[in-house]
């Protein structure tokens, strides 16, 4: 997701079917004719109702959040989508049901083009090869080993989620792709022991994990999450916990208030005085004691842009103001070429409160101010899903948005530098994601082993050229590269960071107000 410190000033405080991938693609549960499989009882956890569930969502048929139980509310979708199919009344789940509900998601929602409803979230052919080919190292039948994205593949790559204890979609993303290279290539059976990773998507150099995983022989276990309010809720969930977690470091005071995060051994860390102390007083911000995080990466969430089609959809237009996004008159001009904001509502919000005239934020008027801008705004600007925004931007679906420094240089990247990004002129956003232990983790030893392990000059400037965010490192600055620390899209001009206020501090109040005004205008 989302410093290096050079010039770090002191004011720094993502129905038809195609005949071909229809038969590669078919449902292939073994050599042998696969045994009955029980039903599942209602209230007891099943994965097969998960998967259910999760299908049914995609299909809008469900809306309520996966967990393995069948409620009633599942059951009257199953009932529905039973109808729907022309299928024999039921409200259980079973393999047939089940495959009836995937073939359908295939031929209405085109996922063997690697997509559903639009939204990229599957990696292109090759890697989809990749995936099939490493899934059948590891067991996992994941059929014809073809690039295309079926049936069987999803329910192979489920069932690879499940046996890593990592959030399940059944879909390839560049994390699973990563997770099945590690799985196969990296520390497995024989580590001696495991810490679970929970970050933002693509946010992280595959490298590293497995230094990681050599060096020290234990396994590293890597989920993402969307959002700080997703973050938060699987905290909070149970089942297995995490052992190191990355925060935005407004939401640390929160989620150490209850209860969420533990404080850190800081003299376990051997590596903790080559943080930049500017950094570390800057966290002190949200973590006033610095007890619960220290710095990962730092960011500006600004404007991006793509010029060569902004400029055909409004010539002459300076872009770098708020308003390129913010004010619907101007926003209506970009909608041919796509305008959006990044999903992540505690960003956002702020933002769209400073365009609505609060400078500073103090909760009710400012989201009051946000409301107003983003009701305004609603059919015209899409919200873009965090783990598909550099993509989007890269290939040009969008063509100026509000987002993450960080995202935008991996966007430029992707596209040849076809990207540009600002600090808006009249106002941006200043944060920090930090990195925290859970007070729940199981393998706190471990944890702060891979924490003190990020802190490394040559570790973290890996990941600041990999992921295109600027890290927290005194020494880190002679293992970046050029490209990535002489681009002000990284690392901004003083001027910029003078323009770019510290990100809020959101109270639990704000927070619920703020999840209200973002489900209306995400919707």
């Amino acid at each position: 997701m989302k410093f290096h410190t050079l010039a770090l000033s002191a004011t720094l405080v993502g129905s038809v079917w195609i005949a071909g991938a229809a038969q590669a693609q078919g449902f292939v549960f073994g050599t042998a004719e696969p045994k009955a499989a029980p039903t599942a009882a209602a209230g007891a956890r099943n994965p097969k109702v998960e998967s259910a569930q999760r299908l049914l969502a995609r299909m809008g048929l469900l809306r309520e959040a996966p967990t393995g139980t069948l409620t009633p509310a599942t059951q009257a979708a199953i009932r529905s989508f039973a109808a729907r199919a022309g299928l024999a009344p039921t409200s259980e789940v079973n393999d047939a049901l089940l495959n009836a509900i995937r073939r359908h998601i295939w031929q209405s929602q085109n996922w063997s083009a690697g997509n559903y409803k639009g939204k990229e979230k599957i990696v292109d052919a090759q890697g989809l090869r990749e995936a099939q080919i490493l899934l059948g190292k590891l067991g996992f039948n994941a059929g014809p080993l073809d690039g295309t994205f079926g049936p069987q593949t999803q329910v192979a790559t489920e069932a690879f989620q499940e046996s890593q204890g990592v959030s399940v979609d059944g879909l390839i993303t560049s994390t699973v792709l990563m997770n099945l290279r590690r799985a196969v290539n990296g520390a497995g059976a024989s580590a001696k022991e495991t810490v679970r990773v929970l970050n933002w998507p693509d946010y992280i150099d595959a490298g590293v994990l497995q230094d990681f995983e050599k060096e020290y022989n234990i396994r590293v276990v890597y989920d993402i999450f969307a959002g700080n309010d997703d973050l938060q809720a699987k905290l909070s969930a149970g089942g297995v916990p995490y052992d190191v977690v990355f925060p935005t470091a407004n939401a640390v005071p929160g989620m150490a208030s209850q209860g969420l995060l533990g404080k850190l051994d800081k003299a376990s860390l051997k590596n903790l005085n080559n943080i930049d102390p500017r950094v570390d007083a800057t966290l002190r911000a949200w973590d006033k004691d610095g007890a619960y995080s220290l710095p990962y990466m730092w960011y500006t969430v600004g404007i991006a842009w793509n010029p060569k089609l902004t400029s055909k959809a409004y010539p002459g237009y300076a872009m770098d103001a708020l308003g390129s996004v913010f004010d619907p008159a101007i926003a209506r001009r970009f909608q041919s070429c796509g305008v959006g904001v990044v999903d992540s509502a505690s960003d956002v919000v702020p933002l769209a409160a400073m365009a609505g005239g609060q400078g500073k934020w103090d909760g009710k008027n400012s989201i009051a101010a946000a409301e107003q801008v983003l009701q305004r705004l609603a059919g015209t600007v899409k919200v873009i899903p965090t783990d598909q925004f550099i993509d989007a931007l890269a290939t040009g679906k969008i063509c100026v948005a509000i987002g993450f420094s960080g995202d935008a240089v991996q966007a430029q990247g992707k596209s040849r530098n076809a990207v540009e990004y600002r600090v808006p002129a009249d106002g941006g956003l200043l944060a920090i994601d930090a990195m925290a232990v859970p007070a729940n983790a199981k393998n706190k030893r471990a944890a702060h082993l891979f924490i003190d392990y990020l802190m490394r000059p040559q570790v973290i400037a890996k990941i600041s050229n990999t992921v295109g965010y600027a890290n927290a490192n005194l020494k880190a600055g002679e293992f970046m590269s050029d490209s990535v620390k002489s681009n002000p899209a990284v690392v901004p001009s003083t001027t910029a960071l003078s323009r770019s206020s510290p990100i809020p501090i959101l109270t639990e109040r704000d927070q619920q107000e703020i999840a209200r005004v973002w489900a209306r205008f995400a919707k």
